[in-house]
């Protein structure tokens, strides 16, 4: 075996290793305009439901569009006519308002590892992937 084959098999036999780290990490909501780390992989979800895998840049912006709006509301109140006071709150739901998006993730700062935990967990959750490298695979088969 070539050292590039040993390199490729060692890559491929820590993916269950990593992706059993990536559902371990908590579910936290998505709630501001840019992810909280550029060099992971996400697994994202919809009222505990996941619904998609990705890793920035190659996400579907659409996906994340109701976590990417304002996430509070703020109220000006001016008691009287004194000085105007703003309180800062989460907005109250509308009606057919999706919920903001959860999600989980791990960094992994190799972009190989993370390009193979993003396919594997995608496989793995019956989900679709955004890396291009991916759907170029998938769309030429």
């Amino acid at each position: 075996m070539t050292a590039a084959t040993l390199d490729h098999q060692q890559r491929l036999a820590t993916v269950p290793d990593l992706f059993r780290r990536l559902m371990a990490r908590p579910l936290e909501p998505l709630t501001r305009a840019r992810l909280p780390a550029a060099g992971a992989v996400y697994v994202f979800y919809q009222e505990d439901e996941p619904i998609h895998v990705g890793s920035p840049p190659h996400l579907e912006e659409r996906l994340l569009a109701p976590s990417l709006r304002l996430a509070l509301a703020a109220h000006v109140h001016q008691p009287g006519h004194g000085v105007p006071l703003i309180s800062v709150s989460e907005p109250a739901p509308r009606p057919g308002r999706r919920q903001p998006i959860q999600a989980r993730w791990l960094n992994v700062p190799d972009g190989h590892d993370r390009l193979l935990l993003e396919l594997y967990a995608a496989q793995t959750l019956g989900l679709s992937v955004s890396h291009p490298k991916v759907r170029a695979e998938l769309a030429a088969a």
